[in-house]
């Protein structure tokens, strides 16, 4: 995958597009497009960021017509589709906020909320940890440290899918995934410094 290949962002007014879109331009993508629900999806790859409630998310992409777009956009397998932190979340079928929320239904499995034992929401720095049955994985030569900010967690049903796990207070979940052309982070590549640019820069060889 070439950095001159057309790049768009999704942008449902509630997600952090700025950071994510100045971390592109800075690894080297040029064709960097930012998308409402006046403009198309016509790229090879998307990216859904997003922070808050997934039960107003999924709404937001329901109302602007955003949800059959992604799911055609994904059917294509020459096409890449990259979730962070809540755009990881809206990838799955359904979420436990609010009773239940749908989600794009894209990767079987449901989000759920961490225990009320734990402090939550979840924020700041934790390492990733490689799922030793997905021989795959981000190109880091350590564990790395990556920027969280959830309350929520996925939990697919195919298992081989994980990416990585993290631990919080010895609870592990699942902090990336890839399912062949869709990839998603619990946490934010775009605030994790030189870790998360190395994993924007990777995406040339994941897909």
């Amino acid at each position: 995958m070439s950095k001159s290949i057309k790049i768009q962002i999704i942008d449902l007014k509630i997600n952090n597009i700025f950071s994510l879109y100045n971390s592109l331009k800075k690894i080297g993508y040029k064709n960097i497009e930012i998308i409402n629900t006046k403009k198309d999806i016509n790229s090879n790859l998307l990216f859904l960021p997003g922070v808050g409630s997934f039960y107003k998310a999924s709404r937001l992409l329901k109302k602007n017509n955003f949800n059959e777009k992604i799911k055609n956009f994904a059917k294509d397998k020459n096409n890449k589709l990259f979730g962070i932190c809540l755009g990881m979340q809206l990838l799955f079928e359904e979420s436990s906020e609010f009773g239940k929320s749908k989600g794009l239904g894209l990767v079987r499995g449901k989000v759920k909320k961490f225990s009320s034992t734990l402090r939550v929401p979840h924020i700041g720095w934790a390492p990733i940890i490689k799922n030793k049955k997905n021989i795959k994985s981000f190109n880091l030569k350590s564990k790395g440290n990556f920027y969280f900010v959830h309350s929520y967690y996925c939990e697919p049903i195919e298992k081989k899918i994980i990416y990585t796990y993290t631990e919080y207070f010895k609870k592990k979940f699942c902090s990336s995934i890839k399912n062949e052309n869709i990839l998603g982070t619990q946490f934010h590549p775009e605030k994790s410094g030189l870790n998360g640019l190395k994993i924007l820069e990777s995406l040339r060889y994941l897909f």
